[in-house]
């Protein structure tokens, strides 16, 4: 009997895990995704952007999870679409907190 109330807790933890995941990943590559369409309709390159956002924003941790999420957009090409930014970021976080991410 105490195992299967363990199995069960197990993969409530597990479903929240999930849940949890999923939630994250989709906000940050949601942001990125905004921050790709905006750097390719304005033209902003990192510096112009971050100044942009610190003007909007007051200090705070929001502010700066928003900034450290998007300067991964600035990595990459601003040729690429945000669809496929969108994508790889949202991919690569779900791996990241599933512990699959490769380091190579």
């Amino acid at each position: 009997m105490m195992t299967i109330a363990s199995m069960c807790i197990g993969s409530v933890q597990a479903e929240n895990l999930e849940h949890g995941t999923i939630t994250s990943c989709a906000y940050q590559a949601g942001t990125v995704n905004k921050s790709q369409k905006i750097r390719q309709t304005e033209g902003d390159d990192w510096e112009t952007f971050e100044t942009k956002i610190k003007s909007i924003y007051k200090d705070s941790q929001g502010r700066d999870d928003l900034l450290q999420i998007a300067k991964q957009v600035f990595i990459q090409p601003s040729s690429k679409s945000a669809d496929f930014i969108h994508d790889q970021i949202f991919d690569a976080c779900v791996k990241r907190q599933q512990g699959t991410e490769s380091i190579y």
